[in-house]
């Protein structure tokens, strides 16, 4: 039996995923529109499931054409609605809202009234909606200050000698921050040669993993595209389980590749955020 519920779910978790894959490299901005942009190769890349707009390339919606800048916006707006709307369906793990301050945001958007919103939950008192803006707004300031807070530590801790990372990756905890000193001791017992670059062996261990992958993905040229045998020939020089290797460079946002697997190309590198607009790693 078709399930709209377990649908829903789905298309809820493939959007979280996409957007925590790109929050690393997603300005305020970015997380506005539903959209970032990519250099190396050119191309608009939807935040809520990863669909790929290329520069240079034309794409149909019903009738009319586009250029991959509008056609993500077009996408956005007819596969996830308004980004507003979106953002909110992540939930209160992502975002930290409450069911009732999600609520008095939405009816807020649509522009309803303290005592219109106020009717519509329940018949709360407006005093209690106008509360709930206020905080709101407070939570508003706070997070500034907190990606200001966060910010100076990661400049803090980019000058402590830690090992930075080819790729926005997925996971955000101990596991990346890696100090120079560590990253060349891995580097030495898994790799037998570094030029050329031959790996002896893969850890077990993620941190491990991830400093080796962090070096084996430099075979790549940022902004070439290569194809699955050309990646493979690349890998398969440095390591005979190859296929191994390609699957983790994958799955950790060293590379990215098309669907269907017709082209790989090496992911941008994170960048700072912009002081006052959003962040990445």
């Amino acid at each position: 039996m078709f399930d709209k519920k377990e649908m829903m779910r789905d298309t809820v978790r493939i959007m979280i995923n996409s957007l925590i894959s790109q929050l690393e490299r997603a300005s305020l901005e970015d997380l506005v529109c539903g959209h970032i942009r990519e250099t190396a190769p050119e191309a608009y890349v939807c935040l809520f499931c990863g669909k790929r707009f290329e520069e240079g390339v034309v794409y149909p919606f019903g009738t009319t054409l586009f250029t991959a800048s509008g056609a993500v916006r077009r996408h956005v707006a007819e596969v996830h609605g308004d980004p507003f709307d979106a953002l909110l369906r992540l939930g209160k793990e992502h975002t930290g809202i409450s069911e009732l301050q999600e609520a008095v945001l939405r009816h807020t958007h649509a522009g309803a009234s303290d005592r219109e919103t106020a009717a519509l939950l329940g018949g709360k008192s407006p005093s209690t909606v106008r509360n709930h803006r206020f905080q709101l707004r407070k939570r508003r300031r706070e997070a500034k200050l907190f990606l200001a807070i966060m910010e100076l530590l990661d400049r803090k801790e980019a000058n402590q000698g830690y090992l930075t990372f080819n790729a926005a990756l997925p996971v955000a905890d101990d596991r990346v921050k890696v100090t120079d000193e560590e990253a060349r001791k891995i580097l030495k017992k898994h790799f037998s040669s570094q030029d050329p670059l031959v790996l002896a062996s893969f850890p077990k261990k993620q941190k491990a993993k991830l400093v080796v992958l962090n070096r084996m993905v430099e075979l790549f040229v940022r902004g070439r595209r290569y194809s699955e045998r050309d990646v493979n020939e690349l890998l398969a020089g440095a390591f005979d389980d190859y296929v191994t290797i390609r699957r983790y460079l994958i799955d950790y946002g060293f590379l990215d590749r098309k669907a269907d697997g017709s082209a790989y190309w090496r992911t941008n590198p994170p960048r700072l955020s912009d002081a006052g607009s959003a962040e990445n790693s």
